[in-house]
């Protein structure tokens, strides 16, 4: 299997200077530290780090936890000079952030002591990028759902009682080359086609359902093709 984006390449290839404990989820596990060789450029700005996360509360905020979360995340940004853009929706939080090395790593042990429900979210930071490519601010947008699938938050499925089974990347990339494995992209098709893991051949069928935006997934799974997988 490999990540397409425009050409094929191996699955050894694409792992090529992958550290694996790197890839690991840090889900129940501490923040990791910043790497210890960030230097400032030469304007003196240091490098920038962003930090992906994204949390699901069950049972849903209400309405007034809502407007707490909302406050705080703002709070926690302003007090580590974070930015970025997210979702703050009564069934969890959906952020892309920038900041310092270190000042994203504080926001994530900051959101973990606030509510002990993150310390089982995966937050997953890349280091050492050139100061440019920070947010300018921080947007926080108020919403109902995480992902706009255009459920009511009532109906959704239940995580707690939920039997799928997390997948560490290496896990990941051998299930990738067994048959009678079935993987489905549920981004967008945009998303799709930037990049994808591609199943070596004999291994899993990749399907793309093409969908241009979440709100369209429902009605694909509800197809007879999706029903046959």
């Amino acid at each position: 299997g490999a990540m397409v984006a425009g050409r094929d390449v191996s699955q050894e290839d694409s792992m090529r200077g992958v550290m694996p404990e790197n890839a690991r989820s840090i889900s129940h596990r501490r923040i990791p530290p910043p790497p210890p060789d960030l230097k400032p450029d030469n304007d003196g700005n240091p490098p920038i780090s962003i930090l992906l996360f994204y949390q699901y509360v069950e049972p849903a905020w209400t309405a007034k936890q809502h407007s707490k979360a909302l406050a705080f995340v703002h709070e926690l940004g302003r007090q580590h000079c974070v930015t970025g853009r997210g979702r703050c929706a009564t069934e969890g939080l959906n952020c892309t952030l920038t900041g310092t090395a270190e000042g994203v790593r504080a926001f994530a042990r900051d959101l973990r002591s606030w509510d002990k429900l993150f310390e089982a979210t995966d937050f997953k930071f890349t280091d050492g990028l050139d100061y440019s490519k920070r947010f300018k601010s921080l947007t926080i947008q108020k919403k109902e759902e995480l992902v706009a699938y255009g459920f009511p938050v009532s109906k959704a499925p239940s995580l707690k009682n939920n039997e799928t089974k997390h997948l560490e990347a290496p896990e990941y990339h051998q299930m990738m080359a067994e048959p009678n494995t079935v993987i489905i992209d549920v981004r967008n098709r945009y998303e799709t086609e930037i990049g994808h893991f591609q199943p070596p051949q004999g291994g899993a069928e990749f399907i793309d359902p093409k969908v241009r935006n979440s709100h369209e997934l429902p009605k694909w799974l509800a197809t007879s093709e999706a029903q046959e997988k």
